[in-house]
């Protein structure tokens, strides 16, 4: 699977999306989760980028508020 950081295929995002927890999916649709705040604090912890390029912990936590 290509990534090409500006298109998602439909196994990208929905195929994702299966294999959450239904209690997840349900709070993020009572919008008791917020699924953009857990994205960036998941790619503060991986050291990445809104785009997803690594730039350390330290400036991936600065970028993402985290």
């Amino acid at each position: 699977m290509e990534n090409t950081k500006t298109e998602l295929t439909y196994d990208e995002t929905y195929g994702f999306m299966q294999c959450a927890l239904t209690k997840v999916l349900a709070a993020a649709a009572r919008g008791e989760l917020d699924l953009n705040k857990l994205a960036k604090h998941t790619l503060a912890d991986r050291g990445l980028d809104q785009n997803g390029d690594w730039v350390g912990f330290k400036k991936a936590r600065e970028i993402h508020n985290a």
